[in-house]
């Protein structure tokens, strides 16, 4: 932090003695003359705490002397109001760990420090982090952590300038904590009723306290608060949506994508090869891909197949959509950015999925924020970082290649390029037959009928089709005038989908590409 500080040059009182302690800075000069003579000097803190904290008693009440903190115009009260703190902790001689981090809030304080009353309790408090948020439909508690945020920089008030304050670990812890809280899934958590289900809270159970792990010699604030909250200490979820310590693997299967065989091979090859078996690419000492990128029109089945080959090569996956990334406060959307990654190193072997990825990493030339630029930046360092040998792969899906930042695309970053193209007349034969196994079918249905009538459809569209055939099927077999009526055994054992059904269905749904 840089403070420029500018006062009249006096040879007496209190400003003399001023230019007297400010003559001997390196930055001393004096702009002006007869008369009009001001003594500027420029303070980097926190190095130069003592010759600021003199001239605050020194200048304090002069009227004539201006402040400036990185560039920005302030005065005095907003200055030293916000520097109050630091100052104090400086005449002390206390060290930032002891000073901001005291020994009566180190087993729930979160953040790096003391002015934030944000806790991590053992007891609900309305100080509790937990406190903020509102229970949903499902009985699960959606943390708000806008309203965190806000309720950080309102604590902070002026002191959002001292010079030790790490806002960038503030923001990645806010980024760390839990989207959502269930207790129905998570043991460690239970619930507090007061009135209907909007009402209630979520609080701590016996399982959810755990004692704080040993520090370690010469641990720094940031690291210790780290290590709290990738340990769970604070609640912490992973970006993934599993709890700390567990892996998320998904359950859907190669069987599960319809009419990819090509391109299945293609990433077993890129992707399942270099966790599965990465003996191989030591012995030909090359390097597997860090980052792929599938693109090709809407609902192909990129995301799909991109967790089939998480659950083939019993990696964790981590899936991001582009929208989730961006946050309107400073800082947390590449906070958001480095917890993904950081989950992903210390569950490797891990994928990342990051789902329409050019809904933030776009073109830089064609941004209208620089935050958007920056987030971009954010991503191609931490892309640049991934030195595991195949230990953890990237995976962008998008259906526009051309709007992506080409630095994205050069090599070490995704480089191998892999098009979901439309299925063709086999692939969705194939895709239908998936769609339909556990449906009640006329024995007499042709599919391969079906599969030529459906030409320029997507997989998605192709399960649709199927739900509405479903659905004609339906309406043709039972009369649903009356809802109230109980509809009977034999009625639910006529339904069975035909040919017709799905000949109907195909007037109602078509190509989404063209619409």
């Amino acid at each position: 932090m840089l403070v420029r500080v500018g006062f009249p040059l006096r040879s007496e009182g209190h400003l003399g003695r001023a230019a007297a302690l400010a003559s001997r800075h390196p930055s001393y000069h004096v702009d002006g003359a007869n008369g009009t003579a001001r003594v500027c000097v420029d303070l980097d803190l926190p190095s130069d705490w003592r010759l600021l904290d003199d001239f605050s008693g020194l200048l304090r009440g002069e009227s004539d002397t201006e402040y400036a903190a990185d560039g920005a115009q302030l005065s005095a009260e907003d200055l030293f109001g916000g520097l109050r703190c630091f100052l104090r902790k400086q005449r002390t001689g206390r060290a930032a760990r002891e000073w901001c981090t005291p020994g009566s809030l180190a087993d729930k304080q979160l953040f790096p420090c003391r002015q934030i009353r944000v806790y991590d309790n053992d007891h609900l408090t309305g100080n509790s982090w937990y406190a903020f948020g509102k229970m949903d439909d499902e009985a699960a508690f959606e943390v708000d952590k806008d309203a965190i945020t806000e309720r950080v920089l309102s604590d902070l008030g002026p002191c959002v300038r001292c010079p030790i304050l790490d806002l960038d670990s503030t923001a990645e812890i806010v980024a760390r904590l839990p989207e959502r809280i269930d207790p129905n899934r998570d043991q460690s958590w239970g619930y507090r009723e007061d009135g209907d289900l909007p009402g209630w809270k979520v609080v701590k159970t016996r399982n959810g306290r755990e004692e704080a792990a040993p520090q370690e010699d010469g641990e720094g604030l940031i690291e210790r608060l780290a290590r709290s909250v990738r340990s769970g200490g604070a609640g912490v979820a992973a970006a993934s949506g599993t709890a700390p310590g567990s892996r998320n693997v998904p359950a859907t299967r190669y069987e599960d994508v319809g009419g990819m065989r090509e391109t299945i091979d293609l990433i077993r090859e890129s992707v399942e090869l270099p966790i599965t078996h990465p003996e191989i690419f030591r012995k030909l000492h090359i390097r597997p891909h860090k980052g792929i990128l599938f693109y090709g029109p809407p609902g192909t089945g990129k995301t799909l197949l991109a967790r089939a080959v998480a659950h083939e090569s019993g990696a964790h996956f981590v899936a991001v959509s582009g929208p989730e990334i961006l946050n309107k406060f400073w800082g947390q959307s590449e906070a958001k950015l480095r917890s993904i990654f950081n989950e992903a190193r210390a569950k490797a072997p891990a994928i990342v999925l990051f789902d329409e990825i050019d809904s933030f990493a776009s073109s830089r030339d064609m941004m209208s924020e620089s935050f958007e630029a920056t987030l971009v930046s954010q991503l191609l360092s931490l892309m640049d970082g991934l030195n595991s040998l195949g230990r953890v792969c990237v995976i962008a899906t998008t259906n526009r290649p051309g709007a992506l930042d080409p630095a994205l695309r050069r090599p070490g970053r995704f480089d191998h390029e892999i098009e979901i193209g439309l299925p063709d007349a086999e692939a969705r034969l194939h895709i239908l037959g998936i769609h339909t196994r556990e449906m009640p079918t006329d024995p007499d249905l042709d599919l391969d009928q079906i599969a030529g009538l459906t030409g320029s459809y997507s997989g998605a569209d192709l399960e649709a089709l199927c739900r509405e055939a479903a659905l004609v099927c339906m309406r043709r077999t039972i009369n649903l005038r009356d809802f109230e009526k109980r509809i009977a055994s034999h009625q639910l054992s006529a339904l069975s989908v035909t040919t017709y059904d799905f000949r109907t269905a195909v007037k109602r749904i078509g190509p989404s590409i063209r619409r």
